[in-house]
């Protein structure tokens, strides 16, 4: 069947095995969407019931008796697609470690940064190589900027 068939709301209840209340209500709640003809009889698209879970269409090339093999099938799939989740969520758990850690070095790094801009800014402004300027003591070392005129 073409997913872009209108059917009636009549017809489209049958196929959907309910009753035509049921899918008016679904029409009211606003899970259905529904098209007015020109004559004002209202219909629904197949696709629209095949998207709320109303009717699931199998294609009809399939074998009579397979489904057994396609549940199989997909349970196989769905094994795979977890074993590849649970892989993907181990790699994920490493990078965000791999993260704070590339973090905490930046930050170190950062600071050492701070302090040697800080000692070449003294060595600019004294005129004296680093060995004869005081150093700031180690607590105090960091963001801190020493400020210029």
């Amino acid at each position: 069947m073409d997913p872009d068939r209108l059917l009636t709301l009549t017809d489209a209840a049958m196929l959907a095995g309910c009753s035509r209340k049921a899918l008016e209500r679904r029409v009211e709640r606003g899970s259905l969407h529904v098209i007015h003809g020109e004559d004002g009889q209202r219909a629904v698209l197949l696709a629209d019931l095949m998207r709320s879970g109303l009717v699931a269409l199998m294609p009809a090339c399939a074998p009579v008796g397979s489904a057994p093999a396609r549940v199989e099938e997909a349970e196989s799939e769905r094994e795979a697609l977890r074993t590849a989740l649970t892989a993907t969520e181990a790699a994920l758990r490493r990078s965000r470690e791999e993260m704070r850690i590339v973090r905490a070095h930046l930050l170190e790094a950062e600071a050492r940064a701070a302090v040697a801009e800080d000692d070449l800014t003294r060595v600019l402004l004294t005129g004296m190589p680093l060995q004869a300027v005081p150093m700031q003591p180690a607590a105090r070392r960091g963001r801190r900027r020493l400020r210029t005129a």
